[in-house]
């Protein structure tokens, strides 16, 4: 459509994508343009790329050198000034052209047209009551909460002591979903804490969340220049740092579940599963044990977390799981500054301390006590079945991969072992996860094999 939308324009103007499937659709368009050219735009992040102050093709792996370099050498633009109006949209000259544009810019497909059932499309529109807060589209609505968290509840200024908070809405400013939809720039954000610094305070907990928004640039910034690498089970750093997995299906299906056994990480798993969003504490915490007490290859589980979060950037999802896993590099390392969770430390040696931290108790409560027989049920039945260990004898959900060769364009031989993976049970083993398409018409590599409805590609 948007090939025959710009027939009379001289540019069509896109946000760059900078991962290969996003370059991939841009290519396509350009091909299909005539007498007009695609003009990709950098934005999301708070330094473009000439003003990072690092080379972007060739970003430093260790947080405090990008960072001293960004402050040191980079530059961070004003955000551009809100237009008082927009221009009008393009002419089309061609009545049966102009008519398909204007049927097309109406068209909003519902869910069941996405492949859903009417079950699933019912129930997408009820909000679970113990979510953190209640999220709702748009730019005003990202302003409203900004405003309430930063300056009518002044958590501001907390944030550095209360952002490993995993209940309620006010342990951090939860604007993330907005971020990723683009309904608010970081850029704004940035003015708005500034601004809070001039009219109340300039303290430990605005520093530290000016220093997140830079973090955040050097993930973006890691994908941009690492391409495909970030989908591969090496990694950055390829085999060197990567080793074999013995998970099997059953145990990534009890972890996407909530059905470990394992109190706090079935707690994050059903927020994430009934809510779509999950503290980062709490993300760090089962990723953790997916990958280092169920050994599972670690690229299911940010398959699982690309398919749920309402907040999934690819970079900022991928590359951090990729940091949880050690894969990026000697420098990278495993320690997150995480408050009561050592990432260095596995699982079960902090099992415990953890029972015994009293925010974790009442998490614990708010979504495994409070949800009534059928979760406590569902737990209890599968309690102390992933705590063994696992044999030779069994299946393996993956083993280690050959290469980090960036991933083809075109669909190589780990994602079509990846179908043969949805398509046989038991599992055959795998070498390879790819990364997924966009939100809408996706379902779980094992899922779909396990329910009726259309089928759905995932990888």
């Amino acid at each position: 459509i948007i090939p025959r939308f710009a027939t009379n324009s001289n540019a069509v103007f896109v946000t760059e994508g900078f991962c290969s499937e996003e370059k991939k659709q841009e290519a396509q368009v350009a091909w299909k343009l005539v007498n007009c050219e695609l003009t990709r735009v950098w934005g999301g992040t708070l330094f473009f790329p000439d003003d990072l102050g690092n080379d972007p093709d060739n970003i430093p792996l260790g947080h405090m050198q990008f960072r001293s370099n960004c402050r040191s050498k980079g530059r961070i633009r004003d955000p551009i000034p809100e237009p008082l109006r927009l221009p009008p949209l393009p002419h089309v000259e061609n009545l049966d052209a102009s008519a398909e544009v204007s049927k097309a810019l109406a068209f909003l497909p519902s869910l069941q047209d996405l492949g859903y059932s009417a079950v699933e499309a019912e129930a997408a529109h009820v909000d679970d009551p113990r979510g953190v807060m209640l999220w709702e589209g748009g730019e005003k609505a990202a302003w409203v909460r900004l405003q309430k968290w930063m300056f009518d509840d002044d958590h501001l200024k907390d944030y550095r002591d209360i952002q490993n908070g995993m209940l309620g809405e006010k342990y951090s400013s939860k604007l993330s979903p907005w971020i990723a939809r683009g309904c608010i720039s970081v850029r704004r954000i940035r003015s708005e804490v500034q601004r809070y610094e001039a009219a109340r305070i300039q303290n430990n907990g605005t520093y530290w969340f000016h220093n997140l928004l830079e973090w955040r640039d050097r993930m973006i910034y890691i994908a941009r220049s690492q391409g495909d690498r970030i989908f591969k089970l090496g990694g950055i750093s390829g085999d060197q740092y990567s080793w074999p997995w013995h998970g099997t299906t059953e145990d990534l299906q009890a972890w996407k579940d909530g059905r470990t056994g394992e109190d706090l990480v079935d707690a994050g798993m059903k927020e994430l599963l009934f809510t779509g969003y999950m503290s980062m504490r709490a993300r760090h915490i089962v990723a953790s044990y997916l990958i280092y007490e169920l050994g599972v290859d670690w690229r299911h589980g940010a398959a699982h977390f690309e398919e749920h979060l309402l907040d999934y950037d690819p970079a900022l999802n991928w590359v951090m799981w990729m940091l949880q896993t050690g894969v990026m590099g000697p420098k990278s390392g495993r320690s997150l500054g995480l408050s009561h969770f050592d990432a260095k430390r596995s699982y079960a040696s902090q099992r415990k301390s953890l029972a015994n931290h009293v925010p974790d108790r009442a998490y614990i409560r708010h979504w495994l006590v409070d949800n009534g027989r059928e979760v406590a049920a569902s737990i209890s039945s599968h309690k102390g079945c992933l705590h063994q260990q696992h044999t030779l004898g069994q299946h393996a959900l993956s083993v280690r991969s050959g290469g980090s060769a960036p991933r083809p364009v075109e669909h190589d031989k780990h994602e079509n072992q990846m179908e043969q993976f949805c398509e046989h049970v038991p599992v055959q083993r795998s070498e390879g996860v790819g990364k997924g398409e966009d939100k809408q018409g996706r379902c779980e590599h094992a899922d779909a094999c396990n329910v009726g409805g259309p089928k759905k590609r995932r990888w």
